[in-house]
């Protein structure tokens, strides 16, 4: 099952690596990613469409862990059943 983490960030250096990388070691496979440009001084949507590796995976749990990053401002799942509905 594919879930879409929406994660607005402030941009820096090394922001997006520690992102992608905090939710492949917590067993999750990254299948899409989007990032728009961003505006100078404003924050980045980071878009990514992922499935975990196993059934134990939940993407709340990495969602919480995401959201404790310092240069997160929020982190938001869509589940497939609302991508499904909003298409």
């Amino acid at each position: 099952m594919t879930c879409r983490i929406d994660i607005d960030f402030r941009p820096g250096e090394g922001a997006v690596l520690r992102l992608i990388g905090l939710v492949e070691r917590r067993g999750f496979v990254v299948r899409a990613m989007s990032l728009p440009p961003a505006r100078p001084g404003a924050a980045a949507r980071l878009t990514l469409e992922v499935s975990p590796r196993d059934p134990g995976r939940q993407v709340e749990t990495v969602c919480a862990q995401i959201a404790k990053m310092y240069e997160v401002v929020a982190v938001a799942p869509a589940w497939p059943q609302a991508l499904e509905a909003a298409s």
